[in-house]
């Protein structure tokens, strides 16, 4: 089966020598669910505590050293805890897969997806997004099984990097809002995805399951 043909951000040369990039999603669509959940003010103070404040004055328009992102998520918590910070990080997923509906991927391939039964549009919609899985997972390792259900693991996962949580507790919501509205739109209105591991509770790798 075929994949769907995404467009994607031209990495800077700069940034590709780090230890990994990501799209500039991951900065913007945080900063937006945050003003909108908490206010400006709070935008602020967090993008401040993690050191981006010039992405909140100015958001990339280019890929984004992994690293940002990583301190992005981890201020959340420290900050509006993890409940919160959950929320929040699961509506910036969900922002940025309209703005890959909207912008990366083709209305013609879109079409095409929703015309297929939901098993070979996931194969499909996942095979594109493996493709292009250095976008959102950075220096990290993704895999997926496009079953039913379909699964998918980041080891090395940059929005937990470092995180420590108890067992049993996830932390990777933003993955998850991404992915569920991306499959409730091209797939299965039935869609729903869940975080079944996260390495911050110790797992070898942070695993999502998407059923329907």
């Amino acid at each position: 089966m075929g994949t769907v043909a995404l467009q994607e951000h031209a990495p800077d040369p700069a940034l590709a020598a780090a230890a990994g990039v990501i799209g500039p999603n991951a900065l913007i669509q945080v900063a937006a669910a945050l003003k909108d959940s908490h206010g400006p003010a709070e935008a602020a103070a967090v993008f401040a505590r993690a050191g981006l404040s010039r992405f909140l004055d100015q958001p990339p328009e280019t890929m984004v050293d992994e690293r940002f992102v990583t301190a992005l998520h981890a201020t959340l918590r420290a900050r509006l805890g993890v409940a919160e910070a959950r929320a929040v990080a699961d509506d910036a997923g969900v922002r940025t897969a309209g703005y890959l509906l909207a912008h990366r991927i083709p209305s013609a391939a879109q079409r095409v997806l929703g015309v297929l039964p939901p098993v070979l549009a996931a194969r499909m919609l996942m095979g594109s997004i493996g493709a292009h899985a250095w976008t959102f997972a950075g220096g990290g390792a993704f895999t997926y099984r496009a079953d039913r259900p379909v699964v998918f693991s980041v080891e090395g996962c940059p929005l937990c990097r470092d995180a420590h949580a108890a067992p049993g507790a996830v932390l990777c919501d933003y993955y998850a809002g991404t992915f569920r509205h991306l499959f409730r739109t091209l797939v299965t209105p039935r869609a729903r995805v869940a975080q079944t591991a996260c390495q911050a509770a110790g797992a070898a790798a942070c695993t999502f399951t998407i059923t329907w």
